[in-house]
């Protein structure tokens, strides 16, 4: 090609078919790339890994972990300033902080970066493709990334179109509905002049776009806009634009900043009434002169045990279990056919209670197939074998026989092959008869074939021929004449049929001035047998699920009553997109509680669902595959992107259902119910103890003792509540029984009433049981210790650490089942009672030999034994609270 020829191709001139034929040299194709630059897309800049270690520090827990280390960094500090104000137990207390932050941030940083590169390695799959472009005169297999502007491409049916481009030689139809929603073929011819190069009209007679499929035919195409310039590229870059509107913050972080909030409220109040108490009745116990020296000292002493207090109150074992919780989750969901890209947005689905779901492959199977047909006299039968018949399916027919196989052309051409090569027609049928044959015209709604004999046969939408036909053929093969009767028998059962859910298409024999209907085809995109159960389990799940799609209202209809979308159309709302487009959105606020079905439907319309549907508070999930979902994707809750779908829609959305199954759906929000019910059996677990231990310290001033716990008790309480506690909640099973609960609203506090009565009930108890050891009442502190024994306080004190540990251990039995059985579904989890088990059995270890590093001293077997009776205590006390929480529901 000359530069001049090259010069038309790439700007606004005349068409030069033998040049374009040839293609662009090596030469040519290098100064196409640098002058334009290649067809790759744009991709969001690959986080680093220190990035989203960074990035991990966003979260609300980490935030106050971070404050409350440096406040003990700046207390330590004073403490090595002023020795009267130092802690022997800041370094461990500091070290213990660093850890938990450690152990948090690791966990989410490692789970991220590993959905990263899986979410990565599907786009790289889909950059991966190979176009057939024509190079030095010869055709070769490039990369579609590495096609440049004014490349000659060869598109067949079947070929994904990998450029935005002009069609300058041959015939093709393209399925666009991975751009505009539009589930026909559009049909494309050659140009000849330039003057579309440019144009974004997806209904251009000539113009090709990236991400179409052709359906049927074969031309040459010339790329005349590449990569982020193309129509599906500029949606690509828009959406991996940096500068978006604010995001809606996801559902689960709203509720855990709530969660923190209550705790720093809870931990400053705690540590006010402790401080004031500290400073009066130490002044009002005092032995020695009040001096403002001693009250300075006094409040100095008084303001250490406040900060202590609120550190104490942090749970630090909350982010880490939270962190542990989603990565283990999303590992299973990938073996699953689920693929993670958003953790958060993926705990959201334990929120969701609406699913806004596409009807073609999720629903129904997205495969048609010829079920019944309808004959001249109007009866319904569920096979035509005569010979005409096979005949003019076969023949005017664009899809190919492969391996036994109907491949190519489209859904309707493959599925009538399929019925003909199931009544033997390729052996029946001679294919030389062919004369002309001409596929399917959008225009005029139909697609013919010529035989050599003068015989055509017709197939297309019945409304256009029916009132031309003269005759029908009947079941045993014989002519009829086609009387207006049997017309209105046959235009009845239509309406029955698109009732039923059936696409409706007629064949026709034309011979000479003869148009006989051969039959009147029913074809049907079967609902998925697994659909029905999922959309009934996610219904008893509280989960309103509205089916959104292009077909018409009467088949939309169909398959939602027969999905069970759709049971009640006296009270339930179907809505086309023309009365969607005539409400406002406060009208249609009030029918979307109601809405099942949206036909028609445009692109735009699933993101102003969405976004109305938030306004109403609600959690909102979306399905989707092609580029026009994306913006929908994008704005929702929860975007579940399809496995065989565009990368556009890919990077949109936030988890990959691998397998286009709404019942993947239902197990992403099971998994994540789940992961929900082991943050609340966790929080229940820490908040226990750590509201125990301010209500100890609070009350340790008021009844004169020391400190209740040595420096290592408090590091081994810790570690028992965050990391240990954290890795026995992590692995709690997946229960089918949570789909039977109604969502919680995203207003909601997580703290619910339950895990409320449960921490407030067995921190008292654990309190009180502290209590009534550390105060000997009723002599049982006396009843446990032996004769003669050297150290009566660090014996009391040792019996109330052993008590305080193993409450705690018997009370993790309760909290991990709002039932009756402790024990339920326990061998499910076996970390659970690994971690549990070998904290029982440290716990009395430790105690037998801990000595001075753990501040205690041995026990008796009696005083073991009675430790652990008084800890067992809480669990009959906690059914007590179960059985009270049950009976006022």
């Amino acid at each position: 090609m000359s530069e001049k020829q090259n010069k038309a191709v790439l700007d606004k001139g005349l068409l030069d078919r033998k040049a374009l034929e040839q293609g662009l040299t090596e030469e040519q194709a290098a100064q196409s790339k640098q002058q334009y630059g290649t067809n790759a897309l744009a991709k969001k800049e690959t986080e680093s890994l220190w990035s989203m270690f960074i990035g991990a520090f966003d979260d609300i827990w980490i935030k106050v972990l971070c404050l409350a280390l440096v406040l003990k960094v700046v207390l330590a500090i004073l403490g090595v300033i002023v020795p009267a104000l130092g802690g022997d137990n800041d370094v461990i207390e500091i070290i213990s902080i660093i850890l938990a932050i450690a152990l948090a941030t690791g966990f989410s940083t490692l789970s991220e970066y590993r959905n990263t590169s899986r979410s990565e390695a599907l786009q790289e799959e889909y950059n991966k493709t190979y176009a057939k472009v024509f190079r030095n005169g010869k055709l070769v297999k490039v990369l579609t990334s590495d096609i440049v502007k004014g490349d000659t491409i060869l598109i067949q049916a079947g070929d994904k179109v990998p450029v935005d481009g002009l069609v300058f030689k041959g015939n093709v139809k393209v399925s666009q509905a991975a751009l505009n929603g539009e589930s026909r073929d559009e049909s494309k011819s050659a140009a000849d002049t330039m003057e579309e190069a440019e144009s974004t009209d997806y209904s251009s007679a000539h113009k090709v776009f990236m991400g179409s499929v052709v359906t049927s035919g074969e031309a040459y195409m010339v790329a005349t806009v590449i990569g982020d310039a193309s129509e599906l590229g500029k949606i690509n870059k828009a959406l991996t634009d940096e500068n978006e509107e604010e995001e809606r913050k996801d559902t689960s972080s709203l509720k855990l900043e709530v969660v923190a909030g209550g705790i720093g409220k809870l931990g400053v109040s705690a540590a006010a009434i402790a401080g004031v108490l500290q400073v009066v009745l130490s002044i009002m116990r005092a032995d020695e002169a009040i001096t403002p020296v001693f009250v300075i000292l006094l409040i100095a002493e008084a303001v250490m045990l406040m900060a202590s207090i609120v550190i104490m109150a942090v749970p630090e074992g909350l982010p880490m279990m939270n962190s542990l919780v989603q990565s283990m989750n999303t590992e299973s969901m990938y073996k699953k056919n689920i693929l993670v890209s958003h953790k958060a947005a993926f705990s959201d689905s334990a929120y969701m209670n609406l699913l806004f779901s596409d009807k073609t492959g999720t629903i129904t199977e997205g495969n048609l197939s010829l079920v019944e047909f309808v004959l001249g006299d109007g009866r319904i039968v569920d096979h035509v074998s005569h010979n005409d018949f096979l005949e003019a399916i076969t023949l005017n027919n664009l899809a190919k026989i492969s391996e036994g196989k109907a491949i190519g052309s489209n859904n309707m051409d493959r599925a009538l092959l399929t019925y003909a090569i199931s009544k033997g027609a390729p052996d029946k049928v001679d294919a030389s008869k062919v004369k002309e044959i001409s596929g399917f015209d959008s225009e005029k709604k139909c697609a013919t074939v010529e035989l050599n004999d003068g015989t055509v046969y017709w197939k297309g939408a019945t409304e256009n021929i029916i009132n031309d036909v003269t005759h029908y053929m009947t079941e045993d093969g014989s002519i009829a004449e086609f009387t207006s009767a049997e017309k209105a028998k046959v235009e009845e059962q239509m309406v029955a049929q698109a009732k039923r859910t059936m696409k409706l298409l007629s064949v026709v024999k034309i011979i000479g001035s003869q148009k006989i209907l051969l039959a009147v085809l029913s074809l049907r995109d079967n609902v998925r047998k697994d659909a029905i159960e999922t959309v009934e389990v996610l219904n008893r799940a509280g989960i309103q699920v509205v089916m959104v799609t292009g077909d018409a209202e009467e088949t939309a209809v169909a398959i939602a009553k027969e999905a069970g979308i759709l049971k009640d159309e006296k009270t339930e709302v179907v809505l086309t997109h023309d009365e969607l487009e005539q409400l406002s959105d406060d009208e249609l606020k009030k029918k979307l509680p109601n809405l099942r079905v949206v036909s028609r439907a445009k692109p735009l319309d699933k993101k102003r669902l969405v976004t109305v549907a938030q306004q109403l508070d609600d959690v909102c999930g979306m399905t989707g595959d092609g580029v026009n979902d994306a913006p929908a994707l994008k704005q929702a809750d929860i975007g579940f992107a399809m496995g065989d779908g565009t990368a556009v829609a890919q990077e949109a959305g936030d988890v990959v259902i691998l397998n286009n199954s709404l019942t993947s759906i239902k197990d992403c929000v099971l998994n994540s119910r789940t992961m929900a019910k082991s943050v609340g059996k966790f929080l229940i677990f820490q908040l226990t103890v750590n509201i125990s231990t301010l209500l100890m310290n609070i009350l340790a001033p008021i009844l004169g003792w020391t400190e209740p716990f040595s420096i290592v008790q408090i590091l081994w309480i810790n570690l028992i509540m965050d990391t240990l506690a954290a890795m026995a909640f992590g692995g709690e099973p997946i229960l089918n029984r949570y789909m039977n609960e109604q969502p919680a609203k995203r207003s909601d506090n997580i703290l619910t009433g339950y895990i409320k009565s449960a921490i407030g009930v067995s921190s008292i108890f654990i309190t009180l049981g502290s209590i009534l050891i550390l105060e000997n009442v009723g002599g049982i502190t006396t009843a446990v210790m032996p004769a003669g024994c050297s150290n009566p306080d660090l014996y009391e004190k040792t019996f109330m650490f052993a008590f305080f540990i193993y409450a705690i251990i018997f009370n993790s039995l309760n909290t991990r089942s709002e039932r009756f059985n402790l024990f339920e579904h326990i061998g499910e989890n076996k970390r659970f009672i690994l971690v549990m088990g070998a904290i029982f059995v440290l716990q009395t270890v430790l105690i037998q030999i801990g000595g001075e590093v753990f501040s205690t001293t041995p026990l008796t077997l009696k005083a073991l034994l009675v430790s652990m009776v008084l800890g067992v205590l809480i669990i009959p006390v906690d059914m007590v609270r179960k059985a009270i929480m049950r009976s006022n529901k």
